[in-house]
């Protein structure tokens, strides 16, 4: 009954969740480097490369990346630096969100809300993803998604709009 009460507490089932959930882990590292690299960006590089090497997933601390990230196999995954995200997502492993050339003024990829993003696929350019998408496994998406649409396929086409 002890143990139960214990369990059901705010810190420590946050504890739990950051030891046992590597995907947790991943989000409350990139949490941290993203709020101290304004500050300190060494610390945010270091905390940065702490989680690459326990998580396997490479957040960059400048990504914008809002509440409710899921992330059950962050393995792979990789967020840019010009990635804006928005909240109630969900990231499958080895997908990479990116830029093709931040030089050249590209790169800034924009996530809705209510996103869900299949393993493997990889968003590479400069656009615009909609609120409620459902982007699936290895798709390539080099173009604006609207809201409500499902996309598949290399180069990603849509499949399915809902209304």
């Amino acid at each position: 009954m002890i143990l139960k009460r214990d369990y059901e507490g705010t810190t420590l089932k946050c504890l739990v969740k950051l030891v046992s959930s590597k995907g947790y882990c991943a989000t409350v590292l990139y949490r941290m480097a993203h709020s101290i690299n304004s500050k300190s960006k060494i610390i945010a590089h270091l905390i940065h490369n702490y989680n690459l090497r326990i998580t396997g997933c490479d957040i960059h601390a400048v990504a914008r990346i809002g509440d409710k990230l899921y992330m059950p196999h962050p393995v792979g995954v990789v967020i840019g630096a010009a990635a804006t995200i928005g909240s109630n997502c969900s990231i499958m492993s080895n997908v990479t969100i990116g830029a093709i050339d931040n030089s050249r003024g590209g790169g800034a990829i924009i996530i809705g809300e209510n996103v869900y993003i299949g393993s493997g696929a990889k968003l590479i350019g400069n656009f615009t993803i909609g609120n409620s998408v459902k982007i699936g496994a290895n798709a390539v998406i080099l173009s604006d998604i609207p809201d409500n649409c499902t996309a598949v396929g290399i180069p990603a086409k849509i499949i399915e709009r809902e209304q």
